[in-house]
């Protein structure tokens, strides 16, 4: 919903109780201003792109997607033969 600045001056509870269900852009002569937002609906947005944000940052090597390759397992593996002198 698109709501001028002067008219949001007049009735400013109705439409912060508008605001409740759909999103409220404020514009000045045609150019916006700002939004209201849900409490709800920012903090889950918000959490949501910190979540894809760092995902994205995140950088996998190929074998991740194999199931059978586990590094850490394998180190240790060797260590622990190496300790009992097996290898």
């Amino acid at each position: 919903m698109v709501v001028p600045l002067s008219v949001l001056k007049e009735n400013p509870a109705k439409y912060f109780y508008l605001a409740k269900t759909n999103d409220i852009i404020i514009t000045k002569r045609g150019k916006r201003l700002g939004r209201i937002v849900n409490e709800e609906t920012a903090m889950t947005s918000n959490k949501r792109r910190a979540i894809e944000e760092l995902i994205g940052s995140a950088v996998f090597p190929p074998e991740y997607n194999d199931p059978n390759h586990d590094p850490d397992y394998k180190l240790l593996r060797e260590s622990s033969f190496k300790d009992r002198g097996l290898l």
